[in-house]
């Protein structure tokens, strides 16, 4: 009976967090991606965010918050590889992206310091994650 009810422990726990690992691969129907989690984290972070490239034809634009009012800080190329930056809530990592005041979601991106955050658009039409 003990064994029976690891196993389904563990089972309910998997099936539990399963949901999240799909999720963070996934658009709604207009490209949208509302969660900032990816297969590949960065190797060199202390506290690593997803790894995701950028496939916009024309390179993407970050800016200071997330909307398109806001100011461009920088601009990615194409197929440059964007960090995720991780904020604590709880006790939990943070990995749901902000929404601008249409309700699209937006990524914030790590710079080259802790201060040094933007925004990209969290559209597949700008962005896919990095895959193994």
């Amino acid at each position: 009976m003990n064994t029976f009810f690891h196993t389904l422990t563990y089972s309910m726990l998997l099936l539990s967090v399963l949901p999240l690992a799909v999720q963070a691969q996934t658009t709604d129907q207009q490209g949208n991606y509302y969660s900032n989690e990816a297969p590949v984290k960065s190797a060199y972070s202390r506290v690593a965010g997803s790894l995701w490239r950028v496939i916009a034809a024309n390179g993407l634009n970050c800016r200071r918050s997330a909307s398109l009012k806001s100011p461009i800080v920088r601009t990615y190329l194409t197929n440059a590889v964007l960090e995720v930056e991780i904020y604590r809530g709880g006790s939990d990592e943070v990995l749901v992206n902000p929404l601008d005041e249409n309700g699209r979601p937006w990524m914030p991106v790590r710079g080259r310091n802790i201060e040094d955050v933007c925004y990209v658009r969290a559209n597949r039409l700008y962005i896919q994650p990095v895959v193994k």
